[in-house]
């Protein structure tokens, strides 16, 4: 059955307001149309993309606009609303984006439904986090964080981030809420050399359960989440074993080096969810990453090897179970869709049973490559994943299924008549007849 899918996305108008101050308002506008071979579009059409299409969606729309009123020469309000329409999906007409936001040299304070996707590694599986790739749209919620890393003299900057968030879609525990934090600090060693040290922590806590009614949501309850802290949430034997919520963290180490043939990363994201994984007991699950940017190549931008396993989890004894939970048994999703890794396993159907998880594969080992590049008025992306699904450690999968996604974008900057997109897509499936996808699209900005 064949598939097919616009995508509109929007503009950027300019107005001065006055000679001392300006406001720049921005929109954009771009149609994209394509057709698959089975009922889901190829993987790497919808994955990481914000939820902009569904997975066997027909068409898709995109409307934005942002506006940017200047304070002082070091400050700024600014604002974003974005909203699209995508069929074949649960709720078809939703915003995507809708914030305000200041920012200054030391603080940027973000409410509302705003991305968290880092737009310096698109040639990422994950956009370089594991537990935030950028697969849902985003949700709810307030952040605080650095604008840039701030410096302590020449050779350490330090990176920081506060945030809450709000999970308001149809979900086992109803009204889960999430905490966010993160510490990074940048060490400089010379001009060629530096190194980025990080760590983060999200928990979901709070919430209406149907089986166990409300859960803890005052002050004290926050306090033991900031901290991770054992407390009595509620009376399930196991359950409190570790910390109040569900808990899941990453260690980032970030290397970058500049050489005479161009600069290189190296990074590596361990994931955790409990004082096992933080102990470093699941090594070598998480993200080994290596990429390279050419210095004297005029085709190729940037190439990229990604090695992802989430094999291990701490052993079979008892498994860490990435991204689900037995209490918030939506575990790690919004709106259906796993916000961390994307090659995670996931029916939304399956949290009503008592016995199984919605998370039906968790234990995956993908090699990953990418590379980007451009030529004269040509830019083009191509990625490659080879993917292993184990399933989980309860139910796992005999024999383990192979699957591989191949996915191509080359687009064409016409210089004053907008920009001409094609797409291709294969997946190359075990079980199921092979994938194949082509999309065209063009989009204008002035």
């Amino acid at each position: 059955m064949s598939r097919c899918f616009i995508l509109c996305s929007c503009i950027v108008l300019f107005a001065q307001i006055s000679k001392s101050q300006e406001i720049d308002w921005s929109a954009n506008t771009s149609l994209l149309g394509g057709i698959g071979t089975n009922d889901a579009l190829p993987f790497w059409f919808y994955s990481t993309t914000e939820n902009r299409w569904g997975a066997s969606s027909n068409s898709s729309a995109l409307a934005e606009a942002s506006v940017n009123y200047p304070l002082s020469e070091n400050a700024s309000i600014s604002a974003m609303v974005s909203v699209y329409y995508r069929d074949d999906v649960l709720n078809e007409l939703q915003r995507k984006e809708l914030y305000a936001r200041f920012r200054n040299t030391w603080l940027e304070a973000s409410i509302g439904a705003f991305s968290m996707v880092n737009p310096t590694a698109p040639l990422s599986a994950t956009n370089k986090n594991i537990i935030f790739s950028g697969n849902t749209r985003p949700m709810l919620g307030v952040l605080l964080q650095a604008p840039t890393p701030l410096e302590i003299g020449n050779t350490f900057a330090l990176d920081w981030g506060l945030g809450h968030f709000e999970q308001n879609d149809d979900r086992f525990v109803s009204d889960t809420r999430i905490h966010y934090k993160r510490l990074g600090l940048w060490v400089k060693f010379n001009t060629n050399n530096k190194v980025k040290l990080q760590i983060q922590h999200f928990a979901q806590w709070g919430g209406t359960s149907p089986v166990f009614g409300e859960l803890n949501d005052d002050f004290d309850a926050f306090v033991d989440v900031f901290t991770a802290r054992r407390a009595n949430e509620i009376q399930v034997e196991g359950e409190i074993l570790n910390a109040v919520g569900n808990h899941l963290g990453s260690y980032l180490l970030d290397y970058y080096t500049e050489t005479k043939w161009g600069g290189f990363n190296f990074y590596h994201e361990h994931l955790f969810e409990d004082g096992s994984g933080s102990g470093f007991k699941n090594f070598p699950d998480g993200v080994w990453g290596l990429a390279f940017q050419p210095n004297k190549s005029k085709w190729i931008k940037g190439v990229s090897y990604e090695f992802i396993t989430t094999k291990d989890q701490s052993g079979p004894e008892r498994p860490d179970g990435y991204f689900g939970n037995n209490v918030y048994r939506s575990g790690w999703s919004y709106e259906g869709l796993v916000i961390g890794l994307p090659f995670i396993g996931y029916d939304s159907s399956l949290q009503i049973n008592e016995v199984n998880s919605p998370i039906f594969n968790n234990r995956v080992q993908v090699h990953h490559l990418a590379a980007s590049g451009s030529v004269k008025n040509f830019s083009w992306l191509l990625k490659t994943s080879f993917v292993e699904n184990f399933g989980t450690y309860r139910q796992p999968f005999q024999p383990s299924t192979k699957v591989r996604y191949h996915f191509i974008n080359v687009r064409y900057n016409s210089e004053g008549w907008g920009q001409i997109e094609t797409l291709l897509g294969w997946d190359a499936l075990q079980t199921v007849d092979d994938n194949f996808g082509i999309g065209l699209g063009y989009s204008y900005q002035f």
